[in-house]
């Protein structure tokens, strides 16, 4: 019995020690998501206003779309162009199934697109592994965000290049494929977005018609140039907030587990507990008989 009281006795400390840690993990993986999706609604306020500054921009230059001009190269040996799949994984633990998700869905996008010449980067480190078991082959790279931010520099660095290899024709197409938000705020799923070349429809509906503005705003400079920036800004904010999906999905699956292992605990605590008290009653009550028997009294009764 002693055996017992002390396994059951240790368990319970050492449960009272782990609570408090679960706990906080699961009070900051819900706050890092709340955080990621308040950042992902000023983000998207943000992108409406500077699309309605972009569509007055285009109706005043008189411009529809962006035609990007390649200029003939006097190499005659062909370009090899390449696909690019961006793999937005987890940055810390806890959220295995979110990484073999995103590594299955990378393993059977390669299968189905044999003889592609697709690079695939995987951001985030604790997806590396995952990847190396489904015999994926991939470049690491670090993390694309830190707390509930993206990282800026490191995504603007990332842009910039995939839009030049673009413009030099080295560069097919950008894929992302990471957890989005579906209909719920709860709902996420991983999903494959194309990021590069993007959609080069109108903002505008030419049917629609437009408030003037008055005044007319001046728009100087190359109009092509104007579009251009304003084309890779879009497709900056459109991977801003991929990425701050992704901060928002992990940290809810991350999040779920802990709430999981919060309940767990707990319930394993009140058995432990009620385990050490029945042992400490059984132990009060030997020594008590132990105490009788000793000075006579139970032998009289």
């Amino acid at each position: 019995m002693s055996e017992g009281k002390e396994r059951a006795k240790t368990r319970l400390e050492n449960l009272q020690t782990i609570e408090p840690l679960i706990s906080s993990l699961r009070v900051l993986s819900l706050s890092t998501m709340q955080m990621a999706m308040n950042r992902q609604g000023s983000l998207d306020a943000y992108a409406k206003r500077f699309n309605e500054v972009a569509d007055l921009v285009r109706k005043i230059a008189d411009r529809k779309t962006v035609v990007r001009v390649q200029e003939e190269s006097f190499d005659f040996r062909p370009v090899q162009q390449h696909q690019v799949l961006a793999v937005i994984g987890s940055t810390r633990g806890i959220v295995g199934q979110y990484n073999k998700n995103l590594a299955r869905l990378t393993r059977e996008y390669l299968d189905a697109n044999p003889g592609e010449d697709i690079r695939v980067l995987a951001f985030g480190k604790r997806i590396h592994s995952v990847l190396r078991y489904e015999g994926v082959i991939f470049t690491e790279r670090g993390s694309l965000s830190s707390g509930s931010l993206p990282d800026y520099d490191v995504a603007s660095e990332l842009i910039r290049e995939w839009d030049q290899g673009f413009e030099e024709g080295s560069l097919e197409k950008v894929s992302i494929l990471s957890y989005r938000r579906g209909s719920s705020n709860t709902d996420y799923q991983p999903l494959l977005a194309e990021l590069l070349p993007g959609k080069k429809d109108p903002m505008v509906n030419e049917d629609e018609e437009v408030e003037e503005v008055w005044p007319v705003p001046i728009v100087e400079g190359d109009p092509d140039l104007i579009f251009e920036r304003i084309e890779s800004h879009i497709i900056a904010i459109q991977f801003y907030r991929l990425i701050l999906d992704s901060v928002a999905a992990e940290n809810l699956f991350r999040f779920r587990l802990l709430e999981e292992a919060k309940e767990n605990t707990s319930n394993l605590l009140e058995e432990l507990s009620l385990e050490v008290q029945a042992n400490r009653r059984k132990e009060i009550t030997q020594q008590l008989q132990e105490l009788l028997a000793g000075s006579g009294m139970l032998a009289k009764r």
